[in-house]
């Protein structure tokens, strides 16, 4: 393809870039120096892309959305078993605590009732010379029930 070049563009291309604000900047000169001194892409070439490569952003976001939503689920899901498990061992060890001060097992019960909340199965066995405090707590399950349900820790005291 053959660019010919009129006196009309010749004195468009004279003016560019325009001295002042005033004057016209939509006159583009034909070449110009782009990055490293190549001449820049073309604008029609830069404006149209070709027709497959339309919507291949969306395509590619509509495939990785689904794993990111998968793992940050996962993720909320793993904190939220941490947060229950510590709250299920404190309340093992403040009820393990109550059983020894107090020697009451029903209050040993809403200790920990109090610290890991309702749905907590709690049993306390008093032995010769220490007692044994077992917690178990609920998690809801998470995604795809890789997380556990339930949650068992278990407190020893020695009796005094």
């Amino acid at each position: 393809m053959t660019l010919m070049i009129t006196e009309e563009a010749c004195r468009r291309r004279a003016r560019w870039p325009p001295k002042n604000r005033n004057e016209s900047s939509d006159v583009m000169p034909l070449k110009r120096p782009g990055w490293m001194g190549h001449d820049s892409v073309s604008a029609v070439s830069a404006r149209a892309s070709s027709w497959w490569e339309r919507g291949s952003a969306t395509a590619e976001f509509s495939m990785v959305l689904p794993s990111v939503i998968v793992i940050a689920s996962l993720l909320l899901a793993l904190g939220r078993v941490v947060s229950v498990s510590m709250d299920c061992h404190s309340a093992a060890a403040a009820a393990a605590r109550e059983f020894v001060v107090f020697e009451d097992a029903a209050a040993a019960r809403t200790v920990a009732a109090d610290i890991a909340g309702d749905g907590v199965a709690t049993s306390v066995q008093r032995e010769s010379r220490s007692a044994r405090v077992l917690v178990e707590c609920s998690v809801l399950p998470g995604p795809l029930n890789l997380t556990p349900t339930r949650i068992k820790r278990e407190a020893v005291a020695v009796l005094q």
